[in-house]
């Protein structure tokens, strides 16, 4: 009897662990889900306009150094008052890559942001607040502070809030982009979301001759939802806001320290861009 209660009670407990070892462990979230919604919060104090500036340019451009300069200057000279993005669409010759080892830094997303405002006949031009001057979007370099001065004096009907962090256990990044009007704001707008590159070493033509270590500022690398942007709710009561989150995948030739995200939003009508923020990711 004493042996038969040894016997059972040793495969009681053999089984008991065996149990013990297949039980799968508890799964802990660590991290917060993400949002897509709004609501209508506190009426916020109105952001500072920003005015945004699209560098739209080319690495076999000898004259587009010369303008990204002059974007720098504008920015140096109005400090939080100047957002510039770099775009480089197709427009052959002067946006012919370089190829292997250089980066190529034309994308779909450049040509629909281009395309979205006309044709583009020459370079360097620029979007500036997406405004038409002398009948065009695509605005040469030498009008761009006289653009430039009379947007930096508006004011914007809505606010930008952006974080970023780079997750590098996951190797991917994580926006969380927020809207709020602060007024009401009865025309349709939309909002892009964007993410930019730094301090990319690459060849560039310049008026003196083709330099092999240019460093390449503030690069369109992907839009995160639609170059042509998504619409917000119509109408916007003061304090209503749009949330949403998003996960970016690390795409191999990025370097995550050199990430930002920039977002703009705009009027659907008169596609005028009513505020835009950036900001770099943390690590």
């Amino acid at each position: 009897m004493r042996i038969s209660n040894f016997f059972f009670g040793g495969i009681f407990l053999a089984f008991s662990l065996m149990s013990c070892e297949e039980e799968n462990p508890p799964i802990k979230f660590t991290e917060r889900p993400l949002l897509d919604t709004t609501y209508v919060s506190a009426v916020p104090k109105a952001q500072t306009k920003k005015v945004f500036l699209a560098d739209v340019t080319g690495v076999r451009c000898n004259n587009c150094p010369r303008a990204a300069q002059k974007a720098f200057d504008l920015e140096a000279a109005n400090p939080g008052k100047l957002e510039i993005m770099a775009i480089y669409p197709t427009y052959k010759p002067l946006s012919n890559p370089w190829g292997p080892p250089y980066d190529t830094l034309n994308t779909q997303d450049a040509d629909d942001l281009a395309n979205s405002v006309g044709v583009v006949s020459a370079l360097p031009s620029g979007i500036i607040d997406n405004i038409s001057y002398n009948g065009k979007r695509l605005i040469d370099e030498n009008s761009w502070s006289v653009i430039f001065d009379a947007q930096k004096v508006k004011t914007t009907p809505i606010n930008i809030d952006i974080a970023a962090k780079w997750l590098s256990a996951d190797n991917k990044g994580r926006i969380e982009v927020k809207a709020t009007a602060n007024t009401a704001i009865s025309n349709g707008v939309s909002w892009v979301i964007a993410i930019l590159e730094d301090d990319i070493i690459g060849k560039q033509s310049t008026a003196t001759g083709t330099e092999d270590n240019y460093d390449f500022k503030h690069v369109l690398r992907k839009i995160v939802n639609s170059p042509m942007g998504d619409p917000l709710k119509t109408p916007m009561v003061a304090g209503f806001t749009t949330e949403k989150h998003y996960y970016i995948p690390r795409v191999a030739k990025w370097k995550p320290e050199n990430l930002s995200c920039i977002v703009w939003v705009f009027d659907n009508t008169t596609k005028e861009i009513l505020q835009v923020n950036k900001v770099k990711f943390s690590m």
